[in-house]
C-alpha cells in the first residue's frame, strides 16, 4: 500500500508552502484544500502559524497528484492510500459528511468573487473546488449554477453588463483551456457544436463541448452566431455524425427551427440534429415544434442524450 511506501520518507518538517508547490507542481490552494477536507497532508506549524511540510508530505502530495491525473477523485485516491479497511476509512466518511453545504458556500463565494471583478479570488475558489471534486461535478454544481444566477441577475437589471461580461470571459478562458487540452483529432464520432445564427451567448455550448471531448468525442467548436448557409456548407464538407446547436432566447430558438429543418433536408449522409439552451429550459413548449432531439437541461443530460443518439446511429 502507499502508506508503506511513504514511510521511507522523513517526517521532519522543513519546507514552506511555496517550496512544496514548486517541488510537486500542485498549486498551494489545492493541497491546502486537501488538508482542510481530508487531513492530508499533515504539515506542522511554526511559532508564527506558518505551515512546514516534510519530505513525506511532499511524497504524499506527488502520489495523490499522480492518482488524480489517472482519473481517480481525490477521495478515492486518499482511500487507496490507506489499506482499505473500514476502520481506516471511517475518518474519510466523517470528513466528507462534515461539509453538507459545501456547494452552497462555494457558489456564494464564486458569485461574489466574479461580480467583484476579483480574478485572483475566483481562481482560488475554483482551485479549491477542483482539489475536492471531479471536473464535471465542479462545472455542474458550481460553475453552471453560478453563471445561471449571474445571467438571471443581469436579465433582471440587478447586475451590470460589465460584471456579467467579466464573469463570462473568466469562465470562457477556463473552458477554452480545457477544450484545447482534451480535444482530439479522432474519437468516438465527429460532432459540430455551436449556436443559432444570431445567438451571442455561447458559454453553455462551450461547456458541453468540453464535456464531450473529455468523453472521447471529436468536437469541432464553431462558437456563437453560426450562419445557416455556412453551417450547411460545412456539414456537407466534413460530414459530421451530429450537429448540436444552442439558443438562449425565443428569437434564436425560432432560428434553430429553420436550421433543423434545413439539416433534415440534406442528402445522405445527413447528420443527426440536437439542440438545447436556456430558451428551451425556460419554455419547454418550444420543443414541440423543433425538429431534432432536445439534449436536456444541463451538460450531463446532454452527454447522456448524445451517447444514446450516436449509439443508435452506429448500429
Amino acid at each position: 500500500m502507499a502508506q508503506n511506501f511513504l514511510t521511507q520518507f522523513s517526517d521532519k518538517p522543513r519546507y514552506n508552502t511555496k517550496a512544496v508547490a514548486q517541488e510537486t507542481g500542485v498549486p498551494a490552494d489545492t493541497f491546502r484544500a486537501w488538508e482542510r477536507r481530508y487531513g492530508v497532508p499533515r504539515p506542522q506549524r511554526t511559532d508564527g502559524g506558518h505551515r512546514l511540510y516534510s519530505e513525506r508530505d511532499i511524497a504524499t502530495i506527488r502520489w495523490l497528484r499522480d492518482r488524480t491525473a489517472e482519473g481517480l477523485t481525490i477521495s478515492q485516491a486518499i482511500a487507496l492510500m490507506t489499506d482499505g479497511t473500514e476502520s481506516n476509512l471511517s475518518w474519510l466518511n466523517t470528513a466528507v459528511d462534515t461539509e453538507p453545504h459545501t456547494w452552497e458556500r462555494l457558489n456564494s463565494r464564486l458569485y461574489a468573487a466574479l461580480t467583484d471583478f476579483d480574478s485572483t479570488r475566483s481562481e482560488q475558489i475554483l482551485g479549491e473546488a477542483f482539489a475536492l471534486y471531479p471536473l464535471e461535478e465542479v462545472f455542474l454544481k458550481l460553475v453552471q449554477p453560478t453563471m445561471v444566477e449571474i445571467g438571471e441577475q443581469w436579465h433582471q437589471g440587478k447586475l451590470t453588463v460589465t460584471a456579467e461580461h467579466f464573469a463570462t470571459q473568466f469562465i470562457r478562458r477556463k473552458l477554452s483551456s480545457l477544450f484545447n487540452t482534451y480535444n482530439i483529432t479522432d474519437g468516438r464520432g465527429l460532432i459540430l457544436m455551436g449556436c443559432a445564427p444570431s445567438e451571442q451567448h455561447d458559454l453553455g455550448a462551450l461547456l458541453i463541448a468540453v464535456f464531450l471531448v473529455r468523453h472521447g468525442w471529436q468536437v469541432i467548436y464553431l462558437g456563437p452566431e453560426v450562419p445557416m448557409k455556412d453551417l450547411l456548407d460545412t456539414i456537407q464538407r466534413i460530414q459530421p455524425d451530429l450537429v448540436c446547436l444552442s439558443a438562449s432566447s425565443t428569437e434564436t430558438a425560432i432560428q434553430l427551427m429553420e436550421v433543423g429543418r434545413a439539416i433534415n433536408t440534406l442528402p445522405p449522409p445527413a447528420p443527426q440534429f440536437g439542440y438545447g439552451g436556456r430558451a428551451f429550459n425556460l419554455n419547454p413548449m418550444l420543443c414541440e415544434k423543433m425538429p431534432g432531439t432536445f439534449l436536456g437541461n444541463d451538460a450531463q443530460e446532454t452527454i447522456d442524450a448524445v451517447t444514446n443518439m450516436l449509439a443508435m446511429r452506429q448500429r
